[in-house]
């Protein structure tokens, strides 16, 4: 109806042709003009680049800023070429006299845009307070602080890409013997509120099985076990679970498809990756896992991590396992809270103003230079 009654008042040089891909007017730009589509079609989108409107021919868009004086508040991009007319505040007067319907129908569309966008802010903000919630309640399932145990030191960061995530660290006192600590580290296929609520189920079966004395091979093979039977349509899980004999040093684990954690030894300056194969849980009923026993001496350190470091991107480059390698051993003399801070600095600085596409979590261990190996061989694998 507007459409059809404004196009003979329109001026040929009010009409413009823009090519499908181009911008129309950004965030932040003067509010000088608004448009109405004549053809084509046209997406508005906010400063976060959601999308907020898809508009077609007969169509108004860009009248608020024209009204108000303010700055454009989103932005507007041609999706197929499109002719628009052009109308700025003075030629805004001008069609309204001519056709005082015009100026009702604008308003009566900033009406009904206001009441929508209002609409959609309180259910986000309502979805912002049950997320902060289900932050709340993740945060409370990883471990306050890390350990504080004689001749050792331990450090822990989680930085969740969204406000919940699917990665779990966690430190784990054996009932039976006060020399051992089980550490945990693992990653859920998947992000936000799905994988938290699978991290938190996997947390309570690693848990209830560390504490039934079970070795870590024989751990991952109940866990997995165990989803496959409360399996729906369930994200997968890797995992790295060890323990570790504060006495002695001895580290005993087995990995379920995650990152091999990076071994420091203070002995001869090297950092490598642990050795040892398995596969991921949850997706088949018998899985292969192979365990491995080291002993970590006075200096040594150990760093597990999930795969949101390795793989976080600056544009299409990732940071990867090289750039891990050697941070770690530029800083291998380092306390593990300084080191866990430094590795996370690291691949800020290189991600840049590149978004965070996956979480991040990171456990460093070491053992103080001072400590007195109790057990074996120092740097034995067997």
């Amino acid at each position: 109806m507007l459409l059809s009654e404004i196009r003979p008042l329109l001026e040929a040089s009010e009409q413009i042709q823009v090519p499908a891909g181009q911008t129309i007017f950004k965030v932040g730009d003067a509010g000088l003009t608004m448009y109405l589509i004549l053809n084509g079609e046209v997406e508005i989108r906010t400063a976060e680049n959601q999308l907020l409107d898809r508009l077609t021919a007969g169509q108004v868009f860009g009248e608020m800023a024209l009204v108000d004086n303010q700055e454009r508040s989103a932005s507007a991009t041609a999706v197929k070429t499109s002719t628009l007319a052009a109308i700025n505040k003075e030629r805004f007067a001008a069609l309204t006299q001519q056709l005082p319907s015009f100026a009702t129908v604008v308003m009566a569309i900033m009406s009904s845009r206001l009441r929508r966008y209002m609409e959609e802010e309180v259910k986000r903000q309502r979805l912002e307070e049950e997320l902060a919630i289900g932050r709340e309640i993740q945060l409370s399932l990883l471990p306050q602080e890390p350990p504080a145990l004689p001749g050792w030191e331990f450090a822990a960061a989680y930085r969740p890409a969204r406000q919940v995530g699917g990665d779990l660290y966690d430190f784990i006192p054996d009932p039976d013997n006060p020399n051992l600590l089980h550490l945990v580290i693992a990653d859920v296929t998947g992000k936000g509120v799905p994988a938290a609520m699978f991290m938190a189920m996997c947390r309570a079966i690693i848990r209830a099985a560390a504490l039934n004395g079970r070795s870590p091979a024989n751990l991952l093979q109940r866990t997995n076990h165990l989803l496959l039977c409360e399996r729906r349509s369930w994200p997968f899980l890797t995992v790295f679970f060890a323990s570790l004999n504060i006495q002695t040093g001895q580290l005993t684990y087995a990995t379920g498809g995650h990152e091999p954690p990076y071994w420091i030894q203070a002995a001869d300056g090297r950092v490598e990756a642990l050795p040892g194969r398995g596969m991921l849980l949850g997706a088949l009923p018998t899985i292969y896992v192979e365990e491995h026993t080291i002993t970590l001496a006075p200096g040594d350190g150990l760093i597990l991590y999930t795969d949101g470091l390795t793989e976080a991107r600056c544009e299409e480059e990732m940071f990867g396992d090289g750039r891990l390698q050697a941070l770690i051993a530029r800083l291998a003399q380092s306390s593990a809270e300084h080191l866990a801070q430094a590795i996370l600095a690291g691949v800020t600085d290189f991600c840049g103003r590149t978004a965070q596409a996956d979480d991040m979590t990171l456990v460093v261990v070491k053992r103080h230079p001072a400590a007195v190996a109790a057990g074996g061989p120092a740097n034995s694998a067997a």
